[in-house]
């Protein structure tokens, strides 16, 4: 596929959703409670991450993904307690993450007014200091480009093992960078993106895997050290520090 197949002149206004996926078992974490429910300076992380996006301007709606089994407790529990069942939209999640984005992507499909010029930002719900220049920037690289997905350079020094534990060589770490979420895409492009993986039994580790396993290119933007994915005990620590530095500094 030609890399500007999915190439769309950039639109004054279009539809801009979320999908914020939330099924994280939590098995790192070593927690009876979801990782996305864990408390972070007296609100679930997973309110954190939603009021972040509930504050950018330019959302049209957010579509919140959880286990089938959670869906009464999200909204009882995180939604109507803190102001967001109005402006969020529970879906139940897939048996996998690929799963649950593509459930996320179907209620967006049927939101979406135009959908040939919707954008949709695919967010991990264990990400709760993603801000609103992020998110900004991630939706003018895709506006331009059709797929966008913010990134930090790897910082330390990289080896190879040899079989029996040893350390090989080094790899050049000047071309590689971490990952991060909000990725953002032309809703038409990870659709189509999610349901090729699904034909041919793809399996990637986030949604811009599946957009390159079709053909197209996926820009790269300016993530954020800050932007942190909580999954074990020791990143709970760091973003409760973090919380209480902006909650100082407010």
């Amino acid at each position: 596929m030609p890399e500007n197949a999915w190439h769309k002149a950039p639109m004054m206004d279009p539809e801009i959703f979320a999908v914020i996926v939330a099924g994280g078992k939590g098995l790192r974490m070593e927690s009876a409670v979801r990782k996305q429910y864990l408390d972070l300076v007296g609100l679930p992380v997973l309110v954190h991450t939603l009021n972040r996006f509930h504050g950018y301007p330019g959302i049209s709606a957010i579509v919140l993904v959880v286990p089938e089994q959670d869906l009464g407790f999200c909204r009882d529990e995180i939604l109507t307690p803190h102001g967001l069942d109005q402006s969020v939209i529970l879906v139940k999640g897939g048996a996998e993450r690929q799963g649950s984005v593509r459930n996320g992507l179907s209620r967006v499909e049927a939101l979406a007014r135009v959908r040939d010029t919707a954008l949709v930002l695919i967010h991990d719900g264990v990400r709760p200091f993603v801000d609103i220049p992020m998110i900004q920037s991630c939706v003018n690289a895709a506006q331009k480009h059709g797929a966008a997905i913010p990134v930090v350079p790897v910082k330390d020094t990289l080896v190879k093992s040899d079989p029996e534990g040893f350390t090989g060589e080094n790899v050049d770490r000047n071309a590689l960078f971490q990952v991060q979420t909000p990725q953002c895409f032309d809703l038409d492009l990870v659709v189509r993106a999610h349901d090729h993986a699904l034909e041919t039994g793809f399996f990637g580790t986030d949604d811009a895997s599946l957009v390159v396993h079709l053909g197209p290119r996926v820009f790269m933007t300016q993530g954020s050290a800050k932007n942190i994915k909580i999954t074990t005990q020791d990143d709970l620590v760091l973003a409760n520090a973090m919380a209480n530095l902006e909650c100082s500094e407010a």
